[in-house]
């Protein structure tokens, strides 16, 4: 994977949550594990991560901290921009 800067804009959630389902899928991560992961139950893991990649609902910080850590890159603020890159 290479660097990925994402623009913080009106449409963040749905750049997000695309680059998310990319990453995820380019690791043979499932929805389900990834919820599970991050600590949803089994009844709404997949379902919680659906609607993030969807941009169907907003992605808290801290979650989307947390998906970077479960999916092995680094998160960056810089302005206007949110840049993952690679560990």
């Amino acid at each position: 994977m290479e660097s990925r800067i994402i623009k913080v804009n009106d449409d963040i959630n749905v750049h997000l949550g695309s680059f998310i389902k990319e990453l995820r899928e380019s690791k043979g991560i499932s929805q389900f594990y990834l919820g599970i992961a991050l600590g949803f139950s089994e009844e709404t893991a997949q379902q919680q991560i659906y609607k993030y990649e969807k941009g169907l609902i907003r992605i808290p910080i801290d979650i989307a901290v947390s998906i970077a850590k479960i999916l092995n890159v680094d998160m960056i603020f810089n302005g206007d921009n949110i840049i993952f890159m690679p560990r």
